[in-house]
C-alpha cells in the first residue's frame, strides 16, 4: 500500500470534511406576496334606484389572483378595517348602494396564493347628490376654466399662443379665464363677451351674448369688498343664448388666495357674496329681459379659481356655496379623468403634482346638481408620455367639463 505524504493526507481529510458539512440545498424559495397596489383612481359615478355608485380603477399587480377592496366613510377608520367590502378578480370595482352626496374612501390590496400584499394609499371622492333629467332634444356643451396668470407670471405674449392652441384643441363652447388682465387675443373661432381681469369667451356658432337694452346690461364685472383681508379678483358675468335657443347665465369668479385665518374668512365671505350676486343678477335680467325667458329660473354655470379644495382644513368656502345650492362638478361627474393631478401647478412642473387623498383642484365648475348632468370632468393640461407638454400655458392647468344645465 502506497503511503500518502503528510501534505496529501491533509488534503484528503479537508475534502472529506467539506463533503460532510456542506449539504445540498434542494429546497425552493417561498413565494413572495404581491406588491403594493399603486394609486387608486375614481373614474366614474352614477345614481341608481338604490343609491349612488362609485367606480375605482388601479394598475394590475403581477401575480395577483384577486383584489380586496375596503370602503368607508371614515378616512381615519380605514386602517383598522379587517374585512373587505368586496373582492374582485380584475383591477376595477364598482361600489353600489352608497349614500348620495357623501364622501367615501377606498383602499385596495392584491392577494395571491402567498397571501395579501400591502394596502394602497387611502383615496377619497364624493358621490353624486342629484342629477337632472335630460329633456328631449337637450344639448350638452363643454365649459373650460383656466387661470392664465397673465400678470404675475412672465411672458404672457408668448404663453398666449400656448393657451390659445390648447383651447382650440379642446374646443370648449364656453371659456372662463382668471387673472386675465393682460390676455387680450382670443383664439381663432372664439370671441370675448367679457374681457378684463376675468374673461368669458364663447365659441362661434355655439353661443351669442344677449343684446343689452335700455333697461339693463347683459354682461359685466364686479369686485369683492374687503371684509377680513385684501379681496380676491372679483367676477365677470354674461347672459348668453345657445344655438338651441336656450338661455344661460355664466359667471366667472376668482376668490382670494391664502391660508391665514383672515384670508380664509375673506374667501368664505366672497363665496357668500358670489351666491347672492347670482341671485340679484338673475332678478335684474328678469326685469330687463324677461320677455326672452324667466331669468330667475334660467340655467346658471359658475366657473373660476376658487382657491379651495377638500384638502384644506378649517375652510368652509365650499360649504357656504353648497348651502346656497352650488356644488363642484368634480363630485357630480359621471366620468373623471386624471383625478389626482392637481389643477394648480405653482412651480410649473412638467411632472404632474399629485393630490393623493382627493386630487387638490382649486379650479372649478359649479352647478346645481338637480338642474345639471355632468357627463365628464378632466384635468385638461396637454400631456405626452406621462408629463405635461412644454411650454406650459400657465401655473394652472385647464379644467374641462362636459355638461347639460337646465
Amino acid at each position: 500500500m502506497r503511503l500518502l505524504s503528510p501534505r496529501g493526507a491533509v488534503a484528503v481529510l479537508l475534502a472529506a470534511a467539506l463533503l460532510t458539512v456542506t449539504p445540498v440545498d434542494t429546497s425552493t424559495a417561498a413565494p413572495a406576496r404581491p406588491a403594493q397596489v399603486g394609486l387608486v383612481s375614481f373614474v366614474s359615478a352614477s345614481l341608481t334606484s338604490t343609491g349612488a355608485t362609485l367606480t375605482v380603477d388601479w394598475a394590475d399587480i403581477a401575480g395577483a389572483t384577486k383584489y380586496e377592496v375596503f370602503t368607508s366613510t371614515s378616512y381615519d377608520g380605514m386602517p383598522t378595517m379587517t374585512k373587505p367590502t368586496m373582492t374582485v378578480t380584475g383591477s376595477k370595482a364598482t361600489l353600489s348602494g352608497l349614500a348620495k352626496g357623501r364622501d367615501y374612501y377606498v383602499q385596495v390590496r392584491a392577494v395571491s396564493a402567498a397571501g395579501a400584499g400591502p394596502r394602497s394609499a387611502r383615496v377619497g371622492h364624493g358621490t353624486m347628490l342629484a342629477e337632472a333629467t335630460a329633456p328631449v332634444g337637450a344639448v350638452s356643451y363643454q365649459a373650460l376654466s383656466w387661470n392664465v396668470c397673465s400678470n404675475v407670471c412672465a411672458s404672457i405674449a408668448t404663453r398666449t399662443k400656448t393657451i390659445n392652441a390648447r383651447i382650440v384643441e379642446l374646443a370648449p363652447d364656453l371659456v372662463g379665464l382668471q387673472e386675465a388682465s393682460r390676455y387680450t387675443t382670443a383664439p381663432t373661432g372664439y370671441g370675448f363677451v367679457v374681457n378684463g381681469q376675468n374673461d368669458i369667451l364663447v365659441r362661434s356658432g355655439q353661443f351669442t351674448l344677449v343684446k343689452k337694452n335700455a333697461s339693463g346690461a347683459t354682461s359685466g364685472s364686479a369686485t369683492f369688498a374687503r371684509s377680513k383681508a385684501a379681496p380676491g379678483k372679483g367676477l365677470a358675468w354674461a347672459a348668453l343664448k345657445h344655438r338651441s335657443g336656450a338661455y344661460v347665465l355664466v359667471v366667472d369668479a376668482h376668490l382670494v388666495v391664502g391660508t391665514s385665518a383672515a384670508q380664509v374668512a375673506q374667501r368664505e365671505y366672497e363665496a357668500g357674496r358670489l351666491a347672492a350676486y347670482v341671485t340679484s343678477t338673475l332678478a335684474k335680467l328678469k326685469k330687463s329681459h324677461g320677455t326672452l325667458t324667466d331669468w330667475t329660473k334660467a340655467p346658471v354655470i359658475l366657473l373660476g379659481d376658487f382657491n379651495t379644495n377638500k384638502s384644506h382644513t378649517n375652510d368652509d368656502t365650499m360649504a357656504v356655496l353648497e348651502k346656497a345650492g352650488w356644488y363642484d362638478a368634480y363630485d357630480q361627474a359621471r366620468a373623471l379623468s386624471r383625478q389626482h393631478q392637481n389643477s394648480a401647478n405653482p412651480s410649473r412642473l412638467l411632472t404632474p403634482v399629485i393630490g393623493v387623498k382627493w386630487g387638490d383642484h382649486v379650479d372649478k365648475v359649479l352647478v346645481r346638481p338637480s338642474r345639471a348632468i355632468v357627463y365628464s370632468w378632466q384635468n385638461a393640461g396637454k400631456m405626452a408620455s406621462g408629463k405635461y407638454v412644454a411650454p406650459l400655458g400657465s401655473d394652472h392647468h385647464p379644467v374641462l367639463v362636459k355638461l347639460l344645465v337646465r
